[in-house]
């Protein structure tokens, strides 16, 4: 315990510091005289600096790193603890010294950036509030504004989350109670106590829906996909007349995946959910996906395999849309191919271009799509935007300033001029949006989260109908008839439909 005693002379220099501001992170600088080598502002290790206490006057070599253990009385080999610290002093120095941990933890550092000032001038938010609360208010809630605005900017959050409600409710949910003294969470908190809270309470407010897989029955869709690191993961979903559920996913790095694999993990997910509850397996078409989706039939009795519909649509619509070939029935089809090149390459000039995409843009509002390949009908959608963009791409091409910013390259430019200038060009674009349309709007009726399955048949009969009665395109219904009848609807149970309706 620290002595009550101390000469008045050590006492009146005490906590000056000689003047000099001192880091708050590292306070005890205060309490003794630097003899050289270390600034006061450093934590580190000063090697020929020495100090002196203002209460012993001792000298000792080292620097904050012995300081500290001197003046809080921790027993260390290679310095001495003060006995000579008022028991009032002693107090006010572990208060500072726990307060420059907290300020440590929280990583502040010594070159804190002020608020901006507050501006009386500056528009404020309308607020249900009388003209002189607000004005009591505006100061304050400049600085609240300011303090947010900071931990998006230095965080680099994306400004999005600004529109959460999640994000807007927190804040209100402070603002409106009097939470004096509050401090948010911290880091461990977040991904561990918290997130376990959240998860459970997740999981109560899923029981609803869950106690009513036994008698309504339960589709387990399974896919796979790739999160933002590339990763190649399998997702399990549970869908229901209440929406669908995420179950799990799994990463599949480092896996091969035959049939036996994903057979393994759906007969995982199956037991987990119950099989007495399970009605039908989903999944794409790819051969390992149907081979897996057999063997659950031949498992279980009572679960049937469903191939996806919307990618049975998407595939016909590739096979019409990219041929591999131009052999065949294909040679009919491939100018919806040479059609979909020169779409991309069209995009691709003029988006990879500053000063073509800023000319672009002063004729139109609407921008291209970036459309990734994995997304349904994506040729077709690609299509639909064209034609929507056509009056500004061909007012872009026969403005003067596109033979200006043409010099780079005046190849690809008049090729692009071309095209866009081509009649012909834009009338094959609209035959091929036209006789697609009708597996266009199945595939837009059949990707949803609502249950659909019991409309299908008649979805698909005139779906088809429309296609025949259009008789555009003799190749392209020799391709529906390849690529959809084969694994059409009519490889839907009945009772799949029935149940699911």
């Amino acid at each position: 315990m620290a002595s009550g005693s101390g000469g008045a002379g050590s006492q009146s220099s005490v906590g000056d510091s000689e003047g000099r501001a001192v880091d708050p992170r590292y306070p005890l600088w205060a309490y003794v005289e630097k003899l050289g080598g270390a600034s006061s502002g450093s934590g580190s290790r000063g090697g020929n600096a020495k100090f002196r206490c203002k209460f012993c006057n001792k000298v000792y070599p080292g620097s904050y790193t012995r300081v500290r253990p001197h003046l809080l009385q921790i027993t260390k080999k290679d310095v001495g603890t003060c006995d000579k610290i008022p028991h009032s002093s002693f107090e006010q120095i572990c208060k500072e010294d726990r307060a420059a941990a907290q300020l440590l933890e929280h990583g502040a550092t010594r070159h804190t950036i002020p608020l901006p000032p507050y501006d009386a001038s500056a528009p404020t938010r309308k607020r249900k509030q009388t003209a002189i609360a607000e004005s009591f208010n505006a100061e304050v809630r400049q600085q609240a504004d300011a303090h947010l605005a900071r931990m998006f900017y230095t965080a680099g959050l994306p400004f999005n989350l600004a529109r959460n409600p999640n994000f807007r409710a927190a804040i209100t949910f402070i603002a409106n109670n009097s939470l004096g003294g509050y401090v948010p969470p911290g880091y461990n908190s977040l991904r561990t106590t918290l997130l376990d809270q959240e998860k459970k309470h997740i999981q109560r407010s899923l029981e609803p829906i869950k106690s009513t897989w036994p008698y309504k029955g339960v589709s387990i869709a399974t896919d796979g996909w790739s999160d933002p690191q590339r990763r190649p993961i399998l997702n399990f979903m549970a869908v229901t007349e209440g929406g669908p559920m995420f179950l799990k996913a799994i990463d599949t790095e480092g896996e091969e995946k035959k049939k036996e694999y994903i057979f393994e993990k759906l007969q995982e997910v199956i037991e987990e959910v119950g099989v007495d509850c399970v009605v039908q397996v989903v999944t794409d078409n790819a051969a390992n996906c149907k081979a897996a989706g057999l063997m659950i039939e031949a498992k279980y009795k009572n679960i049937f395999w469903t191939p996806c519909i919307v990618h049975t649509l998407n595939l016909a619509l590739k096979n019409i849309c990219d041929p591999k070939n131009n052999e065949g029935d294909n040679f009919y089809l491939w100018f919806i191919k040479k059609a979909s090149d020169d779409a991309s390459f069209i995009k691709n000039f003029i988006m990879n271009h500053s000063m073509r995409l800023s000319m672009f843009n002063e004729f139109s509002k609407l921008k291209f799509l970036q459309i990734a390949e994995t997304r349904f009908a994506s040729v077709v959608i690609m299509f639909k935007r064209f034609l929507l963009l056509k009056d500004a791409l061909v007012q872009m091409v026969v403005h003067p300033n596109w033979a200006a910013y043409r010099e780079d390259d005046v190849a690809k430019s008049q090729r692009v001029k071309d095209h866009v200038l081509n009649d012909v060009w834009w009338d094959n674009i609209a035959y091929i949006v036209s006789f697609t349309e009708p597996i266009y709007a199945m595939i837009r009726l059949a990707d949803t989260d609502k249950p659909c399955l019991h409309l299908i048949y008649e979805m698909w009969d005139s779906m088809i109908e429309k296609e025949r009665s259009m008789g555009k395109c003799v190749s392209c219904m020799k391709l529906l008839k390849r690529s959809l009848l084969l694994v059409g609807p009519r490889a839907i149970p009945p009772c799949i439909v029935w149940l699911t309706h």
